[in-house]
């Protein structure tokens, strides 16, 4: 399922590059013999503990079974905190890559809005945002906008000018997506996914610069990254619908 490929605002502002390629990775969720391990294990009295005895005063054994043994379901219903993490450079350019930036943004809510596993999904409010990112300040900034989970993100690109040697008006980038979901409740980061693209891109008549070409590149580029991870996310909360076990 690719959610995002072609966001509207894209199409209207942003000089589509040619993409090479993409990749995608997320999380695996947990076999059901995971499970059947974990109950072998707890009739066994020689239950393994740590080594390194400094590390209780993190997280004592006990506290990493019970995360370890877990088996993690998401809710039947749930409210979705979006929050990016670091700069987004495009917006900060001009009134058409800020236009486009709040677009994307728009999508992507309408996107897990319209799974039936999904109430409400909406940014963070800025004033909730907390100064340390730390999973435990993430987890009551969410408790406080009463969302059951928490869709942190980050992107990240690099452009390799190397591409202008042999034609000044074309470059070639890489850009990608790393993201989390937080479940509120229990601080439990139940997938991980990091999806990116790289792409080459010509500079039009109608941008200022070549700096500008590069931005509206990245941003489509980071636009394609997002459905992937977008749909990890959808696909992990309506996984458990299909089997029908309850939530």
């Amino acid at each position: 399922m690719n959610v995002l490929s072609c966001p509207r605002v894209l199409l209207l502002f942003l000089a589509i590059p040619l993409v090479l390629g993409g990749c995608s990775v997320a999380s695996t969720v947990r076999p059901e013999s995971y499970y059947d391990g974990v109950r072998a294990a707890s009739l066994d009295r020689d239950e393994p503990v740590s080594l390194f005895p400094g590390d209780a005063s993190v997280l004592t054994d006990d506290a990493i079974r019970r995360i370890l043994d877990y088996r993690y379901a998401p809710p039947t219903l749930s409210r979705i905190a979006l929050m990016p993490a670091g700069r987004q450079m495009w917006s900060g350019w001009s009134e058409g890559l800020a236009v486009a930036t709040e677009q994307l943004e728009r999508d992507v809510v309408e996107v897990l809005e319209a799974s039936p596993r999904v109430y409400d999904a909406a940014f963070l409010p800025s004033v909730l945002t907390p100064e340390r990112r730390s999973v435990p300040h993430l987890r009551e900034a969410a408790a406080r906008f009463q969302a059951d989970l928490m869709f942190v993100y980050r992107s990240f690109c690099r452009s390799f000018q190397k591409y202008r040697v042999f034609r000044d008006n074309r470059a070639r980038a890489f850009c990608g997506v790393e993201a989390v979901l937080i479940d509120t409740r229990t601080g439990v980061v139940p997938l991980s996914a990091v999806a990116s693209r790289t792409f080459d891109v010509e500079q039009s008549a109608g941008d200022l610069n070549f700096r500008e070409t590069v931005l509206k590149a990245q941003l489509a580029a980071v636009a394609g990254s997002l459905s992937e991870v977008v749909s990890d996310v959808v696909d992990l909360l309506e996984a458990q619908q299909d089997s029908g076990e309850p939530g």
